[in-house]
């Protein structure tokens, strides 16, 4: 059968990133796979783009990008992780007794992860889709400050910014500011942006290399969510969740490659099991948070 040379090479630069759990620059790489610097840095460059690799801006070292773990666990990986963190959201619900959710984006797309809503009469209602007003929502904000310029001018590119209210910001220039201001706090906040009387917090969630690959927010009304120190609650009860959950995530990224190379029977499996690193990498509501 015959083979496309470019993309095999592509392949294998790319599977021997993924096996070095603590990264690896161009240099080595190049020296490991006795390939030019330039190909090997064009090829994970490329990589790093679509989200496959992540490069570390400061020692330049290439690692595992979040679309390569999902890549290599979707379904039943994403799904682990979300089952991991369920308890962490439905804790942290009881907790605050509001409305909490867990989100992650791909391609610009919200994707409601884990969602409990309050057990109060006055309550946010679940929302369908967050798609067409992410950035009205205190986790889609967390989610689109952690995007590159690129991926935030695509994503203002597709979306047509809507005031769902007066509040919303709903032009490119004031939402890039807000999102500025929330990569500076590490925290974002909703004021009635997406319903009127309703108020929305959340923080990110980040992979063991620091990127962020979800948030975790709470909604609630205006009269049970507005002084500075409601706001205070609010958010450390967010950030206790957020490392908890960072934890949890650790640990099914480190158990989880074992127990897959303990399905392998035979010399292969075994040989592979030594080579294996030991870690590789619902809806909203109507004010989601």
């Amino acid at each position: 059968m015959p083979r496309v040379l470019s993309l095999d090479k592509s392949l294998s630069v790319l599977e021997a990133i993924f096996h070095h759990h603590d990264g690896i620059g161009t240099r080595a790489l190049a020296q490991q796979m006795q390939l030019n610097v330039a190909t090997i840095h064009n090829i994970a460059r490329t990589f790093c783009l679509r989200g496959y690799l992540r490069q570390d801006p400061e020692t330049k070292v290439f690692y595992p990008g979040i679309r390569l773990m999902l890549l290599a666990r979707h379904p039943t990986y994403l799904r682990s992780l979300t089952l991991s963190a369920s308890g962490i959201v439905e804790e942290t619900a009881r907790k605050l007794n509001e409305s909490v959710l867990l989100a992650s984006m791909d391609h610009g797309r919200v994707l409601n992860l884990k969602y409990v809503p309050s057990r109060q009469a006055l309550r946010a209602q679940e929302s369908e889709d967050m798609s067409l007003h992410s950035y009205a929502t205190a986790v889609g904000k967390i989610l689109l400050a952690a995007t590159t310029n690129p991926e935030l001018d695509a994503f203002l590119q597709e979306t047509k910014l809507q005031a769902f209210t007066p509040r919303t910001f709903s032009t490119v220039e004031s939402l890039k500011a807000e999102l500025r201001r929330v990569r500076e706090e590490g925290r974002a906040r909703t004021r009635e942006e997406f319903c009127a009387g309703l108020n929305a917090g959340a923080v990110p969630i980040r992979d063991p290399w620091g990127s962020i690959v979800a948030a975790i927010g709470a909604s609630a009304p205006t009269i049970r969510l507005e002084t500075e120190e409601q706001w205070e609650a609010l958010f450390a009860d967010l950030s206790q969740a957020a490392s908890a959950i960072e934890a949890q995530w650790r640990e099914a990224q480190q158990t989880q490659p074992r127990k897959a190379a303990r399905r392998g029977r035979g010399p292969a499996a075994k040989t592979a099991a030594k080579a294996a690193p030991e870690s590789g990498p619902g809806t909203g509501d109507s004010d989601p948070a």
